[in-house]
């Protein structure tokens, strides 16, 4: 018997099962001119983990409140050529430590991804690192983390204390904190290995 109660694994993607955080974040910064980066770097600090659907449009609202040149910008133009850049960086992304072993460990109970990365890509992605067939369900873009924690706990009919999040962001912490859920945070290589109930530990 398990030594936790935890029946459902919702797992975040960048910076939780890949070290692709940074990559995704600087691809912003790639697309956009130089001039504006401090604009792209103050709405990242407003909306860290936001969709780039929601933060590029933003970005340019930004550079224009503070008297930049935006001529030239288009939202559509830059949201399609950020997603060819973050895709090509996230799949040559490193897997964080042990992720393999974690995600094989959490489908012996049910095991879910939910990320911002806009939905088809992310079954992509997973499925070029083969851990489609470990999940229940993977949840992208424009699905919310919030509401995809409300979802699993009415599907599965379990209690909060049975379902724990784990990820990087303020918004998988809110996820879980909204709805009365636990939150294994991912702050390094380390915290993987050490989500409490799958019995995979030992040094990465």
């Amino acid at each position: 018997m398990s030594s936790t109660p935890f029946e459902v694994y919702v797992f975040d993607f960048d910076g939780t099962l890949v070290q692709s955080a940074a990559v995704k974040r600087q691809a912003f910064f790639d697309v956009f001119p130089v001039g504006c980066a401090t604009a792209v770097a103050k709405v990242l600090e407003r909306d860290p983990d936001g969709s780039r659907h929601e933060v590029i449009p933003a970005m340019i609202a930004e550079a224009r409140n503070m008297g930049l040149d935006t001529e030239g910008l288009d939202a559509p133009s830059l949201v399609a050529a950020y997603g060819r850049a973050a895709e090509a960086g996230v799949m040559n992304a490193a897997a964080m430590p042990k992720a393999d072993a974690v995600l094989q460990a959490a489908s012996a109970k049910a095991a879910y991804v939910a990320s911002m990365t806009p939905h088809d890509d992310l079954q992509t992605l997973l499925d070029q690192r083969g851990w489609l067939r470990l999940l229940r369900g993977a949840y992208g873009y424009p699905h919310s983390k919030d509401d995809v924690v409300v979802e699993l706990l009415q599907r599965h009919g379990i209690a909060p204390s049975q379902l724990i999040v784990v990820g990087d962001g303020t918004s998988d912490r809110a996820a879980a904190e909204r709805n009365g859920c636990a939150f294994h945070a991912i702050t390094g290589p380390q915290s993987l290995a050490a989500v409490p109930g799958l019995g995979v530990g030992g040094h990465v």
